[in-house]
């Protein structure tokens, strides 16, 4: 009986910590986003640790809407704007367009923000051109997350979204990679229904895998040549 209760309450534990479950993540958080199925509460790598350490705030400079802005990122070192804006201008009107260069050298930083006049466009954006190629390089387009995601860590500090095997910095919980949803404990009263049941199903005759019945107990059994 006491193993029967305890296992109601850790049913009942798992429901209050997972009320609602979703395969995107609606705010942002390090350690969730490190986990395949939001449950971890142990960081698994550094980037974690590094996401969970820092004091990350948005670039409050930053203008539009971001309902109506999509990321584009993976892009080749050598695409510059003309081409964004020749490719992304078929979703529709383009409002603002901005390739992130380095401070210094003026080289492209590998992503570009796009913000259109209308948030379907975006949307469209998004569907029609993820994981397309422009100049020899697969693309990623996806929503903002700096201004809609409430608890943003970028990929630079050790959060993000997405990334790859070889990176050892996979996380979850966004468009790409969402999250599995977790496995609650398994009930010990199911378990005995589900034996009950089995116990007064009729599963038809015994079966033999390919073996005569025989053949276990009294050794190879063999045909007479004179039924044949």
């Amino acid at each position: 009986m006491n193993k029967v209760l305890s296992a109601f309450k850790k049913i009942e534990a798992a429901k209050m910590a997972f009320p609602k479950w979703e395969a995107i993540a609606r705010s942002y958080d390090p350690l969730k986003a490190g986990s395949i199925d939001g449950t971890d509460i142990i960081p698994h790598d550094h980037g974690i640790v590094r996401a969970m350490e820092a004091e990350y705030k948005p670039n409050n400079l930053v203008v539009g809407d971001p309902k109506a802005t999509v990321f584009v990122g993976r892009l080749n070192p050598s695409t510059d704007e003309n081409t964004l804006e020749t490719i992304f201008s078929r979703c529709g009107k383009i409002k603002r367009l901005r390739l992130i260069r380095d401070v210094v050298t003026g080289f492209s930083r590998g992503y570009a923000f796009v913000e259109y006049h209308d948030r379907y466009d975006a949307m469209r954006a998004i569907q029609d051109y993820d994981h397309t190629v422009i100049d020899d390089k697969e693309i990623l387009v996806d929503k903002e997350c700096e201004r809609t995601l409430p608890g943003w860590i970028p990929r630079r500090l050790g959060g993000g979204l997405s990334g790859k095997k070889e990176s050892g910095q996979l996380r979850f919980g966004g468009k790409e990679r969402q999250f599995r949803k977790p496995i609650l404990p398994f009930s010990l009263g199911d378990r005995r229904d589900d034996k009950h049941r089995d116990k007064h199903q009729y599963s038809g005759p015994p079966q033999y895998s390919g073996r005569d019945k025989y053949s276990d107990r009294h050794g190879p059994y063999k045909r007479s040549k004179h039924r044949e």
